[in-house]
């Protein structure tokens, strides 16, 4: 290769390139200022460098100018080829110094074994070895490269398989999330979420992130944990209400089939917060919550200032969700009316917002009679014992909305359950009801009709 001193400002750094480590940087330039620069940077013959970016960085911090550079190229091969091979070079460098993390370095692994089969094909019988077999069985091709690649980087050629095995079977969404983690630097922990399903990998490190975990084993117990409740709460046959705010459960649970929910209204929100707010806060939160295949039912006071709020919220943020608001549907009801006012009309009916997945199918089994947009049901009654606070829906209109939109088996959840009332109509109707309220006196009421409190 031929050496000269090149400009630093003619040298052109890819996008792309791992990061810099300044504590490095520094390091280097003490040493090239002692002993000079022992190892020339490398540099195509377009000046794009394909090896020493911490070297530069260095020499700059000396007030260098112009650094010694070994122009690599390769003749008598197409424009393709020679690229791949100067990438093998800037591969085999970086690997032989053994910089960046455990997960870069597997993923440069990766790479070269990409760049080895394309320009050598002949060595490629099968690829790397899958799991089957705990990984132990070695093909033709796979030890043709690990046996060069254990050659040129100085690393063992199990190194390389448990490497290159990271760098694959690690889903790329979860590969992104942990880079710039402890857990990028730590092969034991990688090799684990490795062996895993995408689907896991992804709650393992959900579970990390959030700080419930401390390690990829500490969150695999802690979802077994969680399943074998599920379990036995589907043993018990209660639906479900956790002693949690809606904030805080809305980001614990996964998708659903339907939100059935009658959040507080405008009337009764506490220390004077607005509507405006309110909804903003949990609305789109909860909608996020239902599959595409899904639906949503929200029971919202009768007020303009009430429906304009939601209104408002949901076509400001429609694209966080995967729902499209179909209908604006009516409770009326008839034999609990109040005191009525003296000048305006008495509200005898709240709006009910109805939400439709993009990939839900039709309504089921829904009759003629039920299928109108105002629901005509009576309010549920104290004179005849089943109504247990003011804005208690009735069982009916609980049952209908569970009905239409979902099948035996199907998750409904409700962030506000009250006393319960909609999570017992999707259990009395062999669906999973779950919902959670923070009220001790709401949940005490909802023990007593049959939910279970967790």
């Amino acid at each position: 290769m031929k050496l000269l001193n090149v400009k630093i400002s003619n040298i052109n750094v890819k996008e792309g390139r791992r990061s810099i480590n300044d504590d490095k940087v520094q390091s280097l330039s003490e040493s090239i200022n002692k002993l000079g620069l022992l190892n020339p940077i490398i540099i195509d013959k377009h000046y794009n460098l394909v090896a020493g970016l911490h070297r530069i960085k260095a020499c700059e911090l000396l007030g260098w100018k112009t650094i010694p550079a070994s122009f690599k190229n390769y003749k008598d091969v197409d424009k393709k080829t020679n690229k791949l091979l100067i990438e093998l070079v800037e591969i085999d460098e970086n690997l032989e110094r053994n910089e960046g993390t455990v997960l870069e370095r597997a993923e440069q692994l990766k790479r070269r074994k990409e760049i080895y089969e394309e320009l050598y094909p002949d060595t490629k019988q099968g690829g790397l070895p899958g799991k089957s077999g705990g990984g132990k069985t070695k093909t033709a091709a796979a030890a043709s490269f690990a046996h060069d690649t254990s050659k040129k980087a100085n690393i063992s050629e199990r190194t390389i398989r448990e490497d290159i095995q990271i760098a694959s079977d690690i889903d790329n969404e979860v590969k992104e999330g942990i880079k710039g983690t402890e857990i990028a630097n730590n092969k034991g922990e990688l090799l684990k979420l490795s062996k895993l399903s995408s689907k896991r990998q992804k709650k393992i490190i959900k579970l990390i992130e959030d700080e419930k975990a401390d390690s990829v084993k500490h969150a695999g117990l802690i979802l077994e944990r969680q399943k074998n409740e599920i379990k036995n709460e589907l043993k018990d046959n209660k639906p479900i209400i956790y002693k949690q705010s809606y904030k805080d459960w809305l980001q614990s649970i996964g998708k659903c089939d339907l939100l059935l929910t009658d959040p507080p209204y405008m009337t009764d929100l506490q220390d004077g917060q607005s509507i405006n707010k309110f909804a903003n806060e949990w609305l789109i939160d909860a909608l996020s919550k239902v599959k595409s295949t899904g639906r949503a039912y929200v029971f919202i006071g009768a007020y303009p200032k009430e429906l304009k709020a939601y209104l408002n919220t949901f076509y400001s943020r429609r694209k966080e969700t995967k729902l499209t608001l179909e209908n604006v549907l009516v409770w009326t009801y008839r034999n609990t009316l109040g005191v009525a006012p003296s000048d305006k009309y008495i509200l005898n009916w709240q709006a009910v917002l109805y939400f439709k997945g993009i990939d839900a199918g039709d309504l089921y089994g829904i009759n003629k009679n039920e299928k109108f947009a105002v629901q005509d049901i009576n309010a549920p009654d104290g004179r005849i014992g089943n109504r247990y606070h003011t804005w208690q829906k009735p069982d009916e209109i609980a049952e209908r909305f569970i009905r239409h939109s979902t099948k035996k088996g199907d998750l409904v959840i409700d962030p506000f359950a009250g006393t319960g009332t909609f999570v017992l109509a999707a259990n009395r109707l062999g669906r999973i009801g779950k919902g959670c309220e923070i009220s001790k006196k709401m949940r005490i009421i909802a023990k007593k009709r049959g939910c279970k409190i967790v």
